[in-house]
C-alpha cells in the first residue's frame, strides 16, 4: 500500500490505540504494545522517531543499488517446561530453525507458482538464522538452554522473559535474537506467540525478543497438538520473527489500516483459514482484481496458507538492521569459519583496525614471523575475495571499497599455522 510520511504519523498513532481483538487475536505483538504505551508514553515517540528513520534507511538502500549480503543472525532458543512434554527436543528446534531459513530465504516447498499474480513481489529476505554457537562470555554454546519451571503455564505478559519470574532472562539483545518456547495458559485466548518491535528495546531490552507456545514451535514434536492443527508447521515464529524485525500486519492493526509496505495490497482486516484466491478483491479499501495478499505471513491464515514475504518486507528488514538491529551485523554470537581451520596463533599477535570499517583496514603483525604467510578475505558464504601470498611487512592494507557492506573473514596462515579474525564492512 502506497503511503506518505503524514500516513506514517497516522499509522503509529493507530498501531498504539486500543484496536486489538483480543478474543480472537492469534498474535499478541500489538496488544502488548498497547500495554506498555499506556504505562510509558516515551515509546509513543519513540515509535514515530524509528519509522522516519527506517523511510530513511529504505530510501539509502535503493540509492545504493548494490545487492544485498546474506546475514546470519545468531538464535538463542529458551526452553521453559514444567511438564516434560514441553521439553521439546532438539530435532523440533532444528525444525523450526528450518522453517525460518526457508521463509525467510524463498526455500520454502510451497511458494507460489509462476503464473500466480503476487508470484513477482516475492522476497528472499537476504536473512539466515543460526543457533548460537558462542555465548555471551565467548563460550561455546548450543544455543538453547532449558529450564524447569515452577510456573505451570504463563500468562503471555512477558513473565516468562525473567527468571526471577520463573522463566528466563535473555542473552544480549543487541547480539542475539532469544526465542522463548513455553507453555501459554488459558488467559492468553488464541494467542499463539508475540514479539517486542526493534524500537523497545533502547527502552526495555530485558523485553527485546520472541516468546511461541510449545504446541505451535516448529513443524514436529509437539507442533500442532493441543487443538492447534493448522498452526503446525512452525509459521507462528516466522510471523513473530517479522515482527522482531519491523514488520507490520499487513491490514496494519485497523480496519483499511496502512502496514507502511508499498506492495502488500489493502487488506479490511486480519484473515483467518486459508481464503481462495482472489479474495476481497476489488474492495471498499482499495485492492485491485488480485484482492488481498491472504498468504502473506504478516497475516492471520493457517500454516498451510502463508508461503511469502514481499519485496517491500525485505527493505523493512533490511533497513532495520541498519537501524535498531545493527548490534547484531557485529555479534560474536555464531562465528562461520568456512574452511574449519584451527584457530593456534598467538591471539593478540595479530590485529585487525579500524574493525568496523569502510572497507579498508590494516592488518597488524606483532612478534610474529612473516616466513611463508599468506591472507585470504573470504565472505560470509565462504567465497575468496582477496588473497596476497608471500606477505612481507609487518603491516598490510586491505582494500574491500568495492565490495558490499557485511561480514568478512581474513584468514592468516603461515605454514600450518592459522588463524581467522572477523571484520564488519559498513561504508
Amino acid at each position: 500500500m502506497k503511503y506518505t510520511i503524514s500516513s506514517v504519523i497516522v499509522v503509529i498513532i493507530m498501531l498504539i490505540s486500543l484496536i486489538a481483538k483480543a478474543q480472537k487475536q492469534k498474535c499478541a505483538t500489538v496488544h502488548l504494545l498497547e500495554k506498555r504505551v499506556e504505562k510509558d508514553s516515551s515509546i509513543k515517540q519513540r515509535l514515530k522517531q524509528s519509522e522516519i528513520q527506517t523511510q530513511k534507511n529504505i530510501a539509502l538502500l535503493r540509492q545504493s543499488k548494490k545487492a544485498l549480503q546474506i546475514i546470519n543472525i545468531p538464535v538463542v532458543v529458551h526452553v521453559l517446561w514444567h511438564k516434560p512434554i514441553e521439553n521439546i527436543s532438539n530435532e523440533q528446534i532444528m525444525s523450526q530453525m528450518d522453517v525460518l531459513n526457508e521463509d525467510f530465504r524463498l526455500k520454502n516447498s510451497d511458494t507460489l507458482p509462476q503464473t500466480h499474480p503476487f508470484w513477482k513481489d516475492m522476497a528472499d529476505t537476504q536473512i539466515n538464522f543460526c543457533l548460537a554457537n558462542t555465548d555471551e562470555n565467548g563460550n561455546a554454546t548450543t544455543g538453547i538452554t532449558r529450564t524447569y519451571t515452577d510456573s505451570i503455564s504463563f500468562t503471555g505478559q512477558g513473565y516468562e522473559k525473567y527468571t526471577a519470574s520463573g522463566g528466563k532472562d535473555n542473552w544480549n539483545p543487541t547480539q542475539y535474537l532469544n526465542l522463548w518456547v513455553c507453555n501459554l495458559d488459558s488467559s492468553s485466548g488464541n494467542t499463539l506467540g508475540y514479539s517486542a518491535f526493534p524500537a523497545e528495546m533502547a527502552i526495555s531490552p530485558a523485553d527485546d525478543g520472541v516468546v511461541i507456545r510449545y504446541e505451535t514451535f516448529g513443524r514436529t514434536g509437539t507442533a500442532g497438538s493441543g487443538g492447534w492443527t493448522y498452526n503446525s508447521l512452525g509459521r507462528t515464529a516466522t510471523h513473530e520473527v517479522g515482527h522482531w524485525f519491523n514488520l507490520n500486519h499487513i491490514w496494519g492493526n485497523t480496519i483499511c489500516g496502512d502496514d507502511l509496505v508499498s506492495d502488500t495490497p489493502p487488506a479490511y482486516d486480519s484473515n483467518y483459514g486459508c481464503n481462495g484466491f482472489p479474495y476481497n478483491a476489488n474492495s471498499t479499501c482499495g485492492s485491485d482484481v488480485n484482492g488481498e495478499m491472504y498468504m502473506n505471513y504478516m497475516d492471520y491464515s493457517d500454516d498451510d496458507c502463508m508461503n511469502m514475504f514481499t519485496l517491500g518486507q525485505a527493505e523493512r528488514m533490511q533497513a532495520v538492521l541498519n537501524g535498531e538491529r545493527i548490534g547484531i551485523l557485529t555479534s560474536k554470537g555464531y562465528i562461520n569459519i568456512p574452511n574449519k581451520v584451527v584457530e593456534n596463533f598467538v591471539a593478540n599477535t595479530i590485529t585487525i583496525s579500524p574493525n568496523p570499517n569502510d572497507g579498508i583496514f590494516v592488518i597488524n603483525y606483532n612478534n610474529f614471523n612473516l616466513k611463508n604467510t599468506s591472507i585470504i578475505v573470504v565472505n560470509i558464504l565462504g567465497e575468496t575475495v582477496k588473497t596476497i601470498e608471500h606477505v612481507e611487512n609487518n603491516a598490510v592494507q586491505i582494500n574491500l571499497s568495492g565490495y558490499t557492506n557485511g561480514v568478512y573473514y581474513v584468514q592468516i596462515i603461515s605454514g600450518k599455522s592459522s588463524v581467522i579474525k572477523k571484520i564488519i564492512v559498513a561504508k
